[in-house]
């Protein structure tokens, strides 16, 4: 019977990189876990209203609960959060996130990043890319370059630029 998270599960969530929170106590949590694209499992005190789960990230199991159940939960949004990966998000200063991981991009990654971002997942022709960091005077050769340096400068965030051979680049989450 669970009446708080045991270690095994603390160990199970950790690993699988699942929240386990307490329902109503952490509620307050929510919002930059959703905006993380961290998956979540609410454990609702006994006698509370459940929360309103809106997230095919998110889950909840009432108290007390067996640990059986708490963990094929934890699995669950584990699964449904590696099948419903979060686009990465980039703003105008440059600041490229993902999943809570925040890097500064250089002018010229910026505008190879922004086609990239928008088409999250997909594949973007190389012509694209270039005349998206330069005007005129980019060349294959320079592109390459530079997204090999966008490469290096994403590493941190999970996040990876794949060459599509005769095509062009497809950013997308780094297999784990």
């Amino acid at each position: 019977m669970l009446l708080e998270p045991t270690a095994k599960l603390l160990y199970e969530s950790m690993s699988r990189g699942v929240a386990v929170l307490a329902w109503p106590a952490q509620a307050a949590e929510a919002a930059q876990l959703e905006l993380n694209g961290t998956p979540r499992l609410w454990l609702v005190a006994a006698g509370a209203d459940a929360p309103e789960a809106t997230s095919c990230l998110e889950d909840w199991l009432r108290l007390p609960a067996e640990d059986g159940d708490a963990l094929a939960r934890i699995v669950a949004l584990a699964e449904r959060a590696a099948h419903h990966p979060l686009r990465p998000s980039l703003d105008e200063c440059g600041q490229f996130a993902y999943r809570g991981s925040v890097v500064l991009l250089s002018p010229v990654e910026q505008h190879l990043a922004r086609p990239l971002v928008d088409n999250f997942g997909d594949a973007v022709r190389e012509e694209a890319l270039l005349s998206s960091a330069w005007a005129t005077g980019g060349t294959d050769q320079t592109l390459r370059v530079h997204l090999s340096r966008l490469r290096r400068r994403l590493l941190p965030t999970g996040v990876t630029v794949v060459n599509i051979r005769a095509y062009g680049y497809v950013m997308r989450a780094e297999a784990s």
